[in-house]
């Protein structure tokens, strides 16, 4: 993998708009105004920008010259400057600005300072007082070194006061700017050199021997250390372990490795990260979070969900970790969000990233507790066909509309909502399982649960876990976790909007193995990923297992519709001129044909309609003409002109009657 990197050439050309050589030098963009014969900036949407020498007194300004903003308009009214599109405001040395702005009053207004680019973009809106004040802006966090930010915005008064969502009838302000500097920009002389990133192998396993340079480093209340007393059945030949007290909030966790900025701990191949974990409870979340220690909103977190005592864990980033970005950092959270936490201490050892190999937890990664292990009598399961239908009389199904609580496992955890309601149309099958994704990113359903010990839902006849899936939006992860005991498995598919059937076959997955008598089916749906503002629906039906069968969907017919009238393309509307018909838009299941009719009409009519031409449009068809071009003959002389399509497939038909010709053939 590679990334790319600055370096800086001498002697290189400078740009600027209104700067001198010499202030070039120490701030490679940037403009105080003086020496600005007129305006050389844009103004955009309702904003009207001048040059001044009379701009109010206060500090933030030198004397001379300033801009003068009269905001008004949009809410995001502005003026910006444009440099070379081969140039960049900011770089990776420094990604910073400073701004001098003027405000009219003491409203909690905002200033935007933004950066754009082709196909980039970074907002910051700052909140601001009442007079002058110099603005220090950072873009580090969320600047792509693969684009130039060649746009610079100003936006006052951004989205009316208080930054927030501007309605209508923006009132008049007026501010003052002056003293505008990026010193960390560059320019197209500056040469991006690709320089590889690197992947080390790390075992963190807290012995005299560990060479991953781990430091730990605990935050939010959380307090751990290095010990020898690690309860019995923990990585073989270990004499090491790391005990973390957690605390309130539920944030609460610790750092256990920072790499250089440019090493990434997981790599293609070597997307898991492996770590021996004691919990002194189940049921609680697990989390391992990789982050960048440049940018910080480069993170990506992966969850697990507690068993009682040693088990080996596997994180695994595939969905969410770009391989395009460094994580040089991470953290583990113990009982993550929990409203209270154990006072039981956690204990993990043997953390491995990008393919290192940690021991094993003794007995195997079987068992909890203290290890032992030892077979399964698989003769003491069974393997029943088992199909989730959410209708009436599924009383297994019935489960799955609840909280998952200990008493009831089965049901929607993460803070998500399970109802059973009428599946929305094409599934055809009656009921579903409807799940509001509006807690955790990792808002799911245990959907099929044992208690009795006695059932298993795979086996080395049926790997197979299908279901008929609704997903609101389009290449929606979709994941499904088997579970027995501390053992797990796990298989992502990647949904289309609307209603597909998904089959996961486990004898694909990595560590599922037909001698575990896997107790539990687990789905989460658009996996890990965050919630939206206004949570998603997702729909769950004939859930199958053990060799049941997941009835096929099908599609409810629909009949042709037109979403965008029938309209007609005029070059010269003269007889011998040939205009042509577009058909519109349709909707409709199936195949869709298609029919073209003309008229000409002696009144004109100003709105399409789903028709033929009523009597006052005083219309008569063109014998004939059927296809989507036509050529004016010397009878449409002094007439409008129009033309009818018909689209139909296996339910019906539907018409959709152009507009007329805006004037008269001549």
């Amino acid at each position: 993998m590679f990334r790319k990197v600055l370096a800086i050439c001498l002697a290189l050309p400078l740009f600027s708009i209104g700067i001198s050589v010499a202030q070039a030098a120490s701030s490679p963009w940037s403009e105080n105004f003086d020496s600005m014969q007129s305006y050389s900036g844009t103004d955009f949407d309702g904003n009207t920008t001048s040059l001044v020498s009379d701009q109010p007194a206060g500090e933030g300004f030198t004397s001379g010259q300033a801009i003068k903003m009269d905001n008004q308009g949009a809410a995001w009214a502005g003026t910006k400057f444009i440099l070379p599109a081969t140039s960049s405001a900011i770089s990776n040395a420094n990604a910073t600005a400073s701004i001098s702005v003027y405000s009219p009053d003491a409203l909690d207004r905002c200033f935007m300072l933004k950066l754009e680019g082709v196909g980039a973009a970074i907002e910051r809106p700052v909140h601001v007082t009442q007079g002058w004040q110099t603005l220090s802006i950072s873009y580090a966090s969320s600047y792509d070194q693969t684009k130039n930010y060649n746009v610079i915005a100003l936006m006052p008064n951004f989205a009316a006061v208080g930054c927030g969502n501007f309605n209508s009838g923006k009132a008049l302000t007026t501010w003052y700017v002056d003293n505008i500097s990026f010193p960390g920009a560059r320019n197209a002389a500056e040469v991006i050199i690709p320089e590889e990133r690197s992947t080390p192998q790390a075992l963190i396993n807290f012995e005299s021997s560990d060479s991953s340079g781990y430091s730990v480093i605990d935050f939010g209340g959380n307090h751990s250390s290095v010990v020898t007393d690690a309860p019995e059945g923990g990585s073989i030949d270990s004499t090491k372990a790391l005990k973390v007290v957690t605390a309130a909030p539920g944030w609460s966790g610790t750092t256990l490795i920072k790499k250089s900025n440019m090493a990434s701990l997981i790599s293609l191949g070597a997307m898991g990260v492996k770590a021996n974990i004691y919990s002194p409870v189940a049921g609680k979340i697990l989390m391992i979070k990789l982050e960048s220690l440049v940018h910080p909103s480069q993170i990506v977190e992966v969850r697990q969900t507690s068993v009682v005592g040693w088990k080996t864990y596997t994180f695994d980033f595939t969905v969410g970790g770009n391989l395009d970005l460094d994580y040089p950092m991470a953290s583990i959270f113990f009982d993550f969000d929990g409203s209270s936490k154990t006072t039981d201490p956690w204990y993990v050892d043997d953390i491995s990233f990008n393919g290192a190999h940690g021991a094993a937890i003794v007995g195997g990664d079987t068992g909890g507790g203290s290890g032992g292990g030892g077979s399964i009598d698989l003769g003491l399961y069974t393997s029943p066909s088992t199909l989730l239908t959410f209708e009436p009389e599924d009383e297994l199904g019935a489960l799955t509309a609840a909280e998952a609580l200990p008493e009831h496992p089965q049901g929607v955890f993460g803070g998500g909502v399970g109802q059973i309601v009428s599946a929305p149309k094409d599934s055809n099958h009656g009921n579903a399982l409807a799940i509001t994704k509006s807690g955790a990113q990792w808002t799911g359903v245990n959907a099929i649960v044992d208690q009795s010990g006695s059932i298993r839902y795979t086996d080395e006849v049926n790997s197979n876990v299908s279901f008929n899936f609704y997903s609101a939006k389009a290449n929606s992860p979709t994941a499904v976790q088997l579970f027995q005991g501390e053992a797990m498995v796990e298989l992502i598919q990647y949904a289309p909007l609307g209603w597909s059937t998904l089959n996961f076959d486990f004898a694909t997955a990595p560590g599922w193995s037909s001698g575990t008598p896997y107790d539990k089916v687990v789905i989460f749906p658009d996996f890990q990923i965050p919630v939206s503002d206004i949570p998603d629906i997702y729909y769950i039906d004939d859930v199958s297992v053990n060799g049941a069968t997941t009835t096929s969907i099908v599609p409810t017919a629909v009949k042709p519709s037109s979403s965008k009238a029938a309209v007609i393309s005029v070059k010269k509307l003269k007889v011998g001129s040939v205009i042509s018909a577009g058909r519109g838009t349709w909707t409709g299941s199936g195949s869709i044909s298609y029919k073209v009719s003309w008229y000409r009409c002696a009144n004109k009519a100003a709105t399409a309609i789903s028709a033929k031409p009523n009597s006052a449009s005083k219309c008569v068809a063109i014998a004939g003409q059927k296809s989507t071009s036509y050529k004016l003959t010397k009878a449409d002389k002094g007439k409008y002109i129009r033309v009818l399509v018909k689209a139909t497939n296996s339910v019906g038909s539907a018409l959709s009657l152009s507009k007329s010709t805006s004037g008269k053939v001549s």
